[in-house]
């Protein structure tokens, strides 16, 4: 009997145990809308019109170099022509074929010069997306960072990623676990239009 009401003393004490140990370690979770985040973060505008601006500049003067490659195939091809022409005396004809192979390396080479500057150009473009817009994810990151340690968050989840299999991550979540709104506020602390945005999202909720 003895024996009996110290196991049961025992299994008692070991649930009591556990049970405080789960309630000590629970988690506080959160969800945040990353694409959200960053496409109404203020400087991810800004960023974006310097980037339009960069954008703008390399292709004007790759629209130049295209104009510059045009004008040189269209004179080749007149001088081409003009060399086939029997209306010209053979010497003409000759004088008008050194001409048009002249002008075909002069424009063979702006179409090289054309393909280069669109495929350099093309990467810097790209290098300097992904420099400017990973500096604004990192900015979101640390601000999301310092408001789960303020507020004693374990894990913030992104509720806009996707799998490989294009399947959403999080494949539910409650709009009180959401802190958006919260986040995009002090992002966009400051900036009263951004803020006005902030709080229509908010209202939303």
């Amino acid at each position: 009997m003895l024996k009996k009401i110290l196991l049961t003393t025992i299994c008692f004490t070991m649930f009591s145990a556990a049970a405080n140990a789960a309630e000590t370690a629970k988690l506080k979770i959160a969800v945040v809308d990353m694409d959200k985040l960053f496409q109404q973060y203020y400087k991810t505008k800004q960023t974006d019109a310097v980037l339009q601006q960069k954008q703008g500049i390399f292709q004007a003067w790759a629209k130049k170099l295209g104009e510059s490659r045009l004008k040189l195939q269209k004179e080749f091809n007149i001088l081409r022509d003009a060399a086939q022409n029997i209306a010209f005396s053979s010497t003409e004809r000759e004088k008008k074929r050194l001409a048009a192979q002249k002008k075909y390396q002069e424009f063979k080479k702006k179409e090289a010069e054309l393909e280069q500057y669109v495929q350099q150009k093309s990467r810097e473009y790209k290098t300097l997306v992904s420099k400017m817009h990973k500096k604004l994810l990192e900015e979101i990151y640390t601000e999301i960072r310092r408001y789960a340690v303020l507020k004693g968050y374990n894990f913030i989840f992104d509720k806009s990623g996707k799998t490989l299999n294009t399947i959403p991550v999080i494949i539910y979540s409650s709009l009180q676990h959401d802190i958006s709104a919260e986040i995009l506020k002090k992002l966009n602390r400051g900036q009263p239009d951004a803020e006005l945005q902030s709080d229509k999202g908010s209202s939303l909720r």
